[in-house]
């Protein structure tokens, strides 16, 4: 089995990978259903509301039901290009939050977050990453997580858990491209010794270490804030962040390795560089925020969008949490319950191996 066949394999392709036409339709359909779920518990809500106002005041409740009415018209939920933007908030956030824990969270580890931010819920976000550190071995204290963290408590960490993990389908694994980054490196700093790649001049380590921080930096940033990960293998990722870097040296490896192949490298060249070349000039889209005052008044308005359209049921994780755990207790007593009449049942008829006790005549 090559390294292919054993990505292949992996939850991370079958579940995370897509086609970039797979990946707009499910967005827009995943954006359509949300849409209407929160319309439908915005209205539940008013209905509610209303209820509980005819039971104080008809007058008030009259003058309720009209603005419920308007309101649950006047509900006007982000569009996927505005979805994107929050993705795209919700990624540099972890990226920050990582990078302020002691020790910094390493970016592999933060690496593919992307598919976890979910509409700007900031503690959706933090709990996907203290979940990060717990699947990639990077033991940090629950405690000293939520102590670098502004007004956040344990139980804001674990109440989204169960949600986050549904929502991952229980798919933990992420295949990211650094290591596959690092052995790439070691396998061009031994092509060089041996005198294989001879176009990329006589200080040919130098050129592959200055490169490979290049595409690192690249790695970084470019790929955890573009759809890299849904649309590419890490290897892919990781060849077209060379190129980005150094062109003429990623173009040398490749060559090198197709040679390799013989009949067989012939046949996927073309294929191979219109994929790459795809991919790099996706990682090259992605650009660093800065203080633009038109980008920070487009994320504060959609921002104020957001807080109009969010689903009121869901609005307090902890509580719902909370009230799950309460009924989850109540079941288990119940069934506990009946268990235990069950066996006390099965015990009395046990006893009576020879029937019931004689009736004196």
């Amino acid at each position: 089995m090559h390294e292919d066949e054993i990505y292949r394999s992996s939850s991370q392709f079958r579940v995370w990978s897509y086609t970039s036409a797979a990946l707009a339709s499910l967005r827009a359909t995943t954006n359509a259903d949300a849409s209407e779920r929160v319309r439908q518990a915005i209205k539940r809500t008013h209905a509610a509301q209303q209820e509980a106002a005819e039971a104080q005041n008809a007058t008030a409740s009259t003058n309720h039901a009209e603005k419920s009415k308007q309101s649950s018209r006047d509900i006007n939920c982000l569009t996927v290009e505005e979805e994107l933007k929050i993705v795209e908030w919700g990624c540099l956030k972890i990226r920050d939050i990582g990078e302020i824990m002691e020790p910094p969270i390493p970016v592999e580890i933060i690496a593919s977050q992307r598919r976890v931010v979910y509409r700007g819920r900031t503690d959706i976000m933090k709990c996907a990453l203290f979940l990060a550190t717990k699947s990639d071995h990077f033991h940090i204290p629950l405690s000293r997580f939520v102590s670098k963290i502004p007004k956040t408590t344990e139980e804001d960490i674990k109440a989204p858990e169960f949600l986050l993990m549904q929502g991952l389908r229980f798919t933990l694994d992420v295949r990211h491209p650094f290591r596959s980054l690092e052995g790439g490196v070691m396998e061009m700093m031994k092509l060089a010794e041996d005198g294989l790649l001879k176009d990329i001049g006589d200080n040919s380590r130098k050129r592959v270490l200055t490169a490979a921080e290049a595409a690192r930096k690249t790695l970084k940033d470019s790929a955890q804030m573009t759809d890299a990960y849904f649309l590419y293998t890490p290897s892919q990722i990781w060849i077209a962040a060379l190129m980005l870097s150094d062109s003429d040296l990623a173009t040398q490896y490749l060559e090198t390795k197709l040679r390799h192949l013989g009949a067989d490298g012939e046949a996927m060249r073309t294929k191979l560089f219109v994929t790459l070349k795809s991919c790099s000039a996706l990682l090259a889209s992605w650009k660093e925020p800065d203080d633009n005052p038109a980008e920070k008044k487009e994320t504060t308005r959609i921002g104020k969008k957001l807080f109009k359209c969010q689903n009121p049921e869901k609005l307090n994780i902890v509580a719902l949490n909370a009230a799950q755990k309460r009924d989850g207790e109540i079941d288990a007593e119940k069934a506990e319950r009946k268990r235990r009449k069950v066996e006390g049942k099965t015990l009395r008829d046990d006893a009576d191996v020879f029937g019931p006790e004689l009736k004196s005549v």
